[in-house]
């Protein structure tokens, strides 16, 4: 199997105080969220969520969580949620962007960098 690869933009969801917390944007939306569970019985894994709010019309696949052993796989986990929703919705409406508002030169929502 080739190696994977992210697609989307991954940035902290706290710069300065968690470390192994993530968030995923795709041109501005935000599609899902990878962090560490530290509190549970299965603390050590990781806890992975597509999300993509800011699309009413987004169909949303099941299931929209889960739990991995590796970061990466929980990206990936998201990443693909993400890309199956894409595939059932179509094309990404033009309100969709009018929510997202301008984005920064990373293709970020500029809120996000405030």
């Amino acid at each position: 199997m080739a190696e994977w690869q992210r697609k989307y933009q991954w940035v902290l969801t706290w710069p300065g105080e968690e470390t192994e917390d993530w968030s995923a944007f795709h041109d501005g939306l935000y599609i899902g969220r990878v962090s560490r569970d530290r509190t549970s019985m299965k603390k050590g894994t990781f806890l992975w969520s597509g999300g993509c709010s800011g699309w009413p019309g987004f169909q949303r696949p099941m299931p929209h969580s889960g739990r991995t052993v590796e970061t990466w796989e929980a990206a990936k986990a998201v990443e693909d949620w993400y890309d199956e929703g894409l595939a059932r919705s179509g094309v990404r409406p033009a309100m969709v962007a009018q929510r997202i508002g301008p984005l920064d030169e990373d293709g970020l929502p500029l809120w996000l960098r405030g």
